[in-house]
């Protein structure tokens, strides 16, 4: 077990960054974090932390604060000491110190008491909020993308490929899924709304494109996704690949993977998503991987012979929303499905192709 001193006051002279420290920090985080030890200091509750494993004072957290007190010309820092640490246990309190676990409640912080706090200035980019309901505003459109959203084609198609690189997204699973981001879920349904094929590609003004069609229909989309994000649409329903409860769990867990991946690429690319609920009984719990808590945009498909199908859908979508009447539309099903709809203030639209075949 180390020994850990008690705080105690360090100069900043004297106090060495760590090396290959695996943790970054962009510019405007930099100046949010000066702002903050600019307005308020540094908080004692949260010392740099520094190991004499090499004979020197290295930080092993805190590195970022260290910089940022450098830039604003402080002499001394809070820091505490850990004696006779091993270069694993260093290692383990350096990743540890750097995870962010949990995420925020965005309905929590619209409480009157957080008022007068500005968000944005703390680091905190908040979705919008419509005046009448607490929830994430629902019209997309292109105007209210990202403020850095590119204006033209060109720089347009140049920050897509910037974008579809090689990268592990966070995840709330022991299967990596990547996670949706609730800022860029959907919200009510833009129309026009076509499924993505081959003749629907050739449209313009496409608003909206949803997946429940042949799975081969759409292949071409891993091998270049830009194409969807070119077509102009600001929201997608989640590639609805064929899931049956025959197919192995491997796989399935496999194609869950790819379509939360590609989901997230699109979202960081500005577009809007439904997260897919239209799996087999069979990959219910992992098809929930990868959608966070208080996500509230769902798409799945209606059959007029499977409404129980629909109704356990319908509770997934209530249990992470957190609302008893969540935004899921359902495509397709039919009279019996419409009256269900209906009778539950969901949104049905009527089928644009034949049905695909069900996935059960």
């Amino acid at each position: 077990m180390a020994d850990v001193g008690d705080i105690i006051t360090r100069k900043v002279s004297e106090l060495l960054l760590l090396p290959g420290n695996p943790r970054r920090i962009s510019k405007t985080d930099m100046e949010r974090l000066m702002a903050s030890i600019r307005k308020y200091g540094f908080w004692r509750h949260r010392p740099i932390a520094i190991s004499t494993r090499t004979g020197e004072e290295i930080v092993i957290c805190g590195n970022q604060r260290l910089k940022a007190a450098r830039k604003l010309g402080l002499k001394s820092v809070p820091a505490i000491i850990y004696n006779n640490l091993d270069e694993q246990e260093e290692n383990d309190i350096v990743l540890r110190d750097n995870i962010n676990n949990g995420e925020w409640d965005f309905e929590a912080l619209q409480d009157d008491k957080w008022g007068d706090l500005d968000f944005k200035e703390i680091g905190i980019d908040m979705p919008a909020f419509d005046e009448e309901i607490k929830g994430v505003k629902s019209e997309h459109t292109p105007d209210n993308r990202a403020d850095n959203f590119p204006e033209n084609n060109e720089d347009r198609n140049a920050f897509y490929q910037s974008m579809l690189t090689d990268c592990l997204y966070e995840s709330n699973n022991l299967f990596e899924i990547p996670n949706l981001r609730l800022d860029m879920q959907a919200g009510k349904l833009q129309l026009p709304f076509a499924p993505y094929g081959a003749e629907s590609r050739q449209k313009k003004g496409v608003c909206t494109y949803h997946f429940y069609v042949d799975d081969y229909r759409f292949e071409a989309i891993w091998k270049d996704p830009t194409k969807v994000l070119n077509s102009g649409c600001v929201a997608l329903v989640e590639p609805n690949l064929s899931l049956f409860d025959t197919t192995p769990i491997a796989w399935g867990l496999q194609q869950i993977y790819k379509k939360r991946w590609i989901s997230r690429y699109f979202q960081e690319c500005g577009i809007f998503i439904y997260a897919d609920l239209n799996v087999s009984r069979k990959f219910y719990d992992y098809n929930r991987m990868g959608i966070p808590d208080g996500y509230n945009a769902f798409f799945t498909r209606g059959y007029a012979d499977r409404l129980e199908y629909l109704k356990a859908e319908h509770q997934i979508a209530k249990d992470i929303s957190g609302k008893e009447t969540p935004n899921l539309i359902i495509y397709g099903g039919g009279k019996v499905v419409q009256e269900y709809c209906a009778s539950n203030s969901l949104v049905y639209v009527e089928q644009l192709m034949t049905n695909k075949r069900y996935n059960g």
